[in-house]
């Protein structure tokens, strides 16, 4: 079975969304990022907010022609002619973190980031630790097994199986769930799952 649970989900883990200022003429607009559903790397994260910048006509350069070059800017949005034009003062596109969800991603609490309007570029370094995966174990439940004890624990030993008791009688199905360390219900994407259920005599 291969791990095909999505690190950002709109429904699971409700972290797929943060916005982004930008300077406008004398002020600041602000574009809202939603991440589709999916497998994402910090480097994904980083080319969904450069396309939303770009679809939001709010592209920014790193460099700017010399004199004598050329420099077009975007046909529609923000930077168009017919939007609300160019900065007129030297400023930096900010982060705005409102989704706490989204801030485990990357590893920042709710707020926004650099906290003053700047000039240059910065660094940010993050407040809590960054969980690019929500996820860092799963709990696999049977039905099948006669655990009598709420919490009991259940040791295992490398390449040794650890046997439970099963329920006595018939049964006319057994139900397997997979659950992540918040007890939620995983959500795996690849449908093609493999499971083998070893029984034997007790002994």
């Amino acid at each position: 079975m291969y791990n095909s649970e999505y690190n950002i989900d709109a429904t699971q883990f409700l972290n797929n969304s943060f916005k982004i200022e930008v300077p406008t003429v004398g002020a600041t607009s602000t574009v809202s990022v939603i991440l589709p559903d999916g497998h994402y790397s910090y480097t994904d994260i980083n080319r969904s907010i450069q396309t939303a910048l770009v679809n939001a006509g709010a592209a920014t350069p790193t460099t700017l022609p010399t004199a004598g070059g050329t420099w077009t800017r975007p046909a529609s949005g923000l930077y168009s002619s017919g939007g609300t034009g160019l900065p007129t003062t030297t400023r930096v596109t900010r982060i705005i973190i409102d989704n706490a969800s989204f801030g485990k991603v990357v590893g920042l609490t709710a707020g926004t980031y650099p906290s003053a309007s700047a000039t240059v570029s910065s660094a940010q370094l993050s407040n809590t630790i960054p969980q690019i995966h929500p996820i860092s174990s799963y709990i696999v439940r049977c039905d099948l097994i006669k655990n009598e004890y709420v919490g009991q624990l259940i040791s295992y030993k490398p390449s040794q199986y650890a046997w439970m008791n099963c329920h006595n009688g018939a049964r006319t199905s057994i139900t397997i769930s997979i659950y992540n360390q918040n007890d939620q219900k995983v959500k795996f994407r690849d449908t093609s799952v493999s499971i083998m259920l070893l029984l034997r005599p007790k002994k």
